[in-house]
């Protein structure tokens, strides 16, 4: 069989040619500034999903029975609680981030629970229990592929959505008023992403050993792309149909 690790490193890089990352979504977000809808249409479906993300790595923990996967899974969770500092944690960036950038779209101050009047995606819906049905999965190598598709993807998304939130400077007072309101991004760039994508490597090459292993690998792996790139067409459609609407 192929050298495990080079056909990890392979199916890694794959997700830089799919539809996961190279998608109308990200196109129309990084090309200009939105309005206020369509916006709020990004961060409700946003925050449905970024909300499960640290109960979805802690699941990646239980579903896998190695030591060493283990360990580099801890060392993702304590990231994704900010180090022990739970106003460092991502999800409370991302909230401090979304709430400024709707503020300043509305023109007053705005409250995140106002989100919750906007429904939820059926595309956003089926990638939460989609994602979570492949973190449950017996085989530790497809509660593995799906974290090492959702590591190699989050690098990428970040610098993609934080190239987008760039298009929104103008909003704020000053450069140094943006930049300290876009703490959520900088974290995951500058270290918290490139550790995850390297922990997750580690974790997927002691669970694989046969042509076997790396099928059912690439199963979870292969699968949570798929309805990555779901839920990003769900929600540049429904922003298309809104414009038309207006």
């Amino acid at each position: 069989m192929p050298n495990v690790k080079e056909a990890i490193s392979r199916l890694s890089e794959s997700v830089f040619e799919h539809e996961a990352l190279r998608n109308d979504f990200y196109s129309a977000w990084m090309s200009t500034a939105l309005d206020l809808d369509r916006v709020e249409i990004f961060a409700r479906n946003y925050m449905v999903r970024t909300t499960n993300t640290s109960t979805m790595v802690a699941l990646s923990f239980l579903g896998t029975r190695d030591l060493a996967a283990r360990v580099e899974i801890v060392k993702n969770l304590h990231s994704e609680f900010g180090y022990g500092n739970p106003q460092k944690a991502h999800l409370v960036l991302l909230e401090k981030f979304l709430t400024q950038l709707l503020s300043r779209l509305a023109g007053r101050p705005y409250q995140l629970a106002e989100l919750e009047r906007l429904p939820i995606l059926p595309t956003t819906s089926r990638f939460v229990a989609e994602q979570r049905r492949l973190y449950t999965d017996p085989s530790e190598r497809i509660v593995l592929g799906t974290l090492l598709a959702q590591e190699w993807l989050a690098y990428s998304m970040l610098t993609r959505l934080y190239e987008g939130a760039r298009n929104y400077r103008h909003l704020f007072r000053t450069l140094d008023e943006f930049h300290e309101n876009c703490e959520y991004f900088y974290v995951h760039i500058g270290e918290a992403e490139k550790d995850h994508k390297e922990q997750a490597v580690v974790s997927a090459n002691q669970v694989c050993r046969s042509d076997a292993d790396l099928a059912e690998l690439k199963s979870g792996f292969d699968r949570f792309l798929e309805i990555t790139a779901d839920f990003w067409r769900g929600i540049h459609e429904e922003m298309g149909r809104i414009r038309a609407a207006a």
